[in-house]
């Protein structure tokens, strides 16, 4: 089950165990805390580009540096083959 608490989380079938699933996403792919944050406003909250330039204080530079690293670490090509990518990792971790 998701539970979302500015954070999504993957609850365990009782309710009490909660895993923040940007964490481990990111953390299977060596991601900064910079880049789960990236994920995090992406894929979670559907934040465009200039949204998440403006809510992280970062330059549009810096931001397409750290989209290219998040690609590059998960060998994708776009943001779109990246969340399609976090969306299987999710389903993966859902209990059954």
């Amino acid at each position: 089950m998701l539970v979302n608490m500015m954070d999504w989380q993957v609850a365990g079938p009782n309710g009490s165990e909660t895993v923040h699933i940007i964490e481990l996403f990111g953390d299977r792919y060596d991601f900064t805390p910079s880049e789960k944050d990236v994920l995090r406003l992406h894929a979670l909250f559907g934040f465009q580009d200039e949204e998440i330039i403006t809510i992280m204080r970062i330059s549009t530079p810096i931001l397409e540096n750290l989209l290219t690293c998040m690609m590059g670490k998960t060998r994708t090509h776009s943001i779109r083959e990246l969340q399609a990518l976090f969306i299987r990792y999710l389903l993966q971790k859902l209990p059954t």
